[in-house]
């Protein structure tokens, strides 16, 4: 049972003397008085692409009526509107000062009594430090949202609040490779709300749980398992999008997308660990990594086909597709390395001489090698449409530069070392590229390409299951 009294704490006698402190402030009169900064942060959220997402977090339309109605502006108004209004600085151009927002979110933190509202603002606050790189941060608000939500009891009933932060929680785990902040969850309740995000947030729990305990008895079947859940809900995740009706824009579709991308990749995680040794397991690795690489194809052509992206204005991906966007790049990541391995593990031929020549001279043959090849060659030729007009960072777009000199190097059957000291055109000169490895160098691998940037050259040597980069954004 709950060990607040909600009601009584936020309509006592002293609330409305401390909401009146907040109502005063310059930031409430710059941004929630002024209702067209308000106004413009919730439609920016409702505009973007991820919207389900954050549909799910907090009830846009019942906050704009609560704002618009300027009567009685209680805590819950405001906490979730300053959570709203910094969300909105990924998606608003120009964007808001969300440095003085985020100043006045805590304090109002600290003066609140708990509520469920209060859970809804720490789990966007916790998407936006995510999104900006500030894990530790990120994870102190998971923290702080999950202690207020189990003395709220909202881990007892069915509850949107409860279950998007549980999903927040294991998308940060994933990628960071921590345990889980939440220990106490009905699995079965979580499963069958939120149109989809509960389901995904328990098969990313018990799947980090897994990839945490690598040496518990019976690993291997357990992976496996959770590899069919995975592929269970792709299959009704995709055949959703399929009956779907035409009246349904391109936002629909992406949601779809981002969802399956996320279960795609977390497959490739799942078994990635297990295959060298369970050679068994290769054949539904590859098959996996086939799965990421027609996700990212079937993404690719809808954004082409939607004219999201153009020259002129390119679509900036990660924004909208960010709850996605960490997974995929992880999982695409290890695509990368799992082929690359392969390739040298099976090739017919070796040089002693040219340390960066292990691709098998007919790439026909590297095919029956590795078949998830031909999807990855279809992803490539996707990915040189939209490169023009969509924005990746530099550390995917490094691993797709990567990719692409890898299924090169035999079709033009020469090495070309990029420079150690010039960026690449229209990109800064970030950590992600600014040691590419060249092909003289004493520390080159026989897996390695001047073609590839150093972080990644490290992958190969690390044996590492998460990776998380450091970029600050642009």
């Amino acid at each position: 049972m709950p060990f607040c009294n909600v009601d009584f704490e936020l309509e006592g006698e002293n609330a409305t003397d401390v909401i009146k402190k907040f109502t005063s402030s310059p930031v409430f009169k710059k941004y929630i008085e002024n209702l067209e900064l308000i106004n413009a942060a919730i439609q920016s959220i409702r505009d973007s692409f991820s919207r389900s997402f954050f549909d799910q977090i907090v009830d846009l339309n019942l906050l704009e009526q609560s704002i618009s109605s300027k009567h009685n502006l209680d805590y819950q108004t405001l906490l979730l509107s300053y959570g709203v209004i910094i969300i909105s600085e990924r998606f608003s151009d120009p964007p808001p000062d969300v440095a003085e927002v985020i100043a006045e979110l805590n304090l109002l933190l600290d003066n609140c009594p708990d509520c469920p509202e209060k859970v809804s603002s720490l789990n966007l606050l916790s998407e936006y430090y995510h999104y900006n790189f500030r894990i530790e941060a990120a994870w102190k608000c998971i923290f702080f949202a999950a202690s207020i939500g189990y003395s709220l009891g909202l881990h007892i009933a069915p509850s949107k609040t409860w279950t998007m932060l549980v999903l927040q929680d294991a998308l940060l785990c994933s990628v960071l490779g921590r345990p889980t902040s939440i220990s106490c969850i009905n699995a079965k309740m979580i499963g069958q709300i939120c149109d989809g995000w509960g389901e995904i947030s328990i098969i990313l729990r018990e799947s980090n749980e897994l990839l945490l305990n690598l040496k518990s008895e019976g690993c291997v079947e357990k992976a496996i398992l959770l590899d069919m859940k995975c592929d269970d809900f792709i299959e009704k995740c995709k055949k959703k999008m399929r009956s779907s009706e035409p009246i349904q824009n391109s936002a629909f579709l992406l949601v779809g997308y981002l969802k399956i991308c996320i279960m795609a990749a977390s497959r490739i995680k799942l078994l990635f660990p297990f295959f060298a040794e369970h050679r068994s397991i290769k054949a539904q690795l590859d098959e996996n990594c086939s799965s990421l690489a027609g996700c990212l194809c079937g993404l690719f052509q809808l954004l082409v086909t939607s004219g999201l992206g153009s020259e002129r204005k390119k679509f900036p991906l990660r924004p909208h597709f960010f709850p996605a966007y960490c997974s995929t790049f992880q999982g695409f990541l290890l695509q990368f390395l799992y082929s690359s391995n392969e390739l040298l593990r099976n090739s017919d031929e070796t040089s002693h001489n040219d340390c960066s020549t292990f691709l098998p001279k007919d790439l026909g043959r590297a095919n029956l090698v590795l078949p998830s090849l031909s999807a990855t060659a279809s992803l490539m030729e996707n990915y040189d449409l939209i490169v023009g007009k969509v924005t990746f960072c530099s550390f995917m777009a490094d691993v797709f530069a990567s990719f692409q000199a890898l299924l090169n190097q035999k079709r033009l059957g020469v090495n070309r070392p990029k420079s150690v000291d010039t960026p690449r055109q229209g990109r800064p000169f970030t950590p992600a590229m600014s040691g590419i490895t060249s092909e003289n160098s004493d520390n080159s691998s026989p897996l390695i390409m001047g073609d590839i940037a150093d972080w990644i050259t490290s992958c190969f040597s690390d044996g590492i299951t998460h990776f998380y980069p450091s970029e600050q954004p642009p």
